[in-house]
């Protein structure tokens, strides 16, 4: 296993790479100077962005995408269900994330089931 450890710009990491199965993993400490853009849907998945610093940018493969892990011990925080869906080249420090639309279940039968149920008189 190789330890490399690193300080730029306040923010100092923690970086080890597990020669056998080539796994990352980083984390990080101190300022969290990342950017959480607002969501964004269509029709079948939520969309959102996260700006990571220049630094840690550098850490990123460049050839695949993260695991759920890799990119929480980058220090990105975010809620369940999200995945690193695409790589951007030219904004390396941009990761596109999305999960997808829970669908809502058959509410024009649920409303009709529980209208006849009321049983309104006339």
């Amino acid at each position: 296993m190789l330890v490399l450890a690193t300080a730029e710009s306040e923010l100092s990491c923690l970086v080890w790479f597990e020669s056998r199965v080539g796994a990352l993993s980083i984390m990080t400490s101190g300022a969290n100077d990342f950017y959480y853009s607002g969501k964004y849907e269509d029709d079948e998945y939520e969309y959102r962005h996260v700006h990571v610093t220049k630094e840690i940018a550098k850490l990123i493969p460049k050839n695949r995408l993260l695991t759920e892990s890799e990119w929480r011990n980058l220090g990105i925080q975010q809620s369940p269900g999200w995945v690193h869906y695409m790589i951007h080249s030219p904004e390396r420090h941009i990761l596109l994330f999305r999960r997808k639309l829970e669908k809502p279940k058959n509410t024009a039968a649920a409303t009709q089931k529980s209208s006849k149920s009321v049983g309104v008189r006339g």
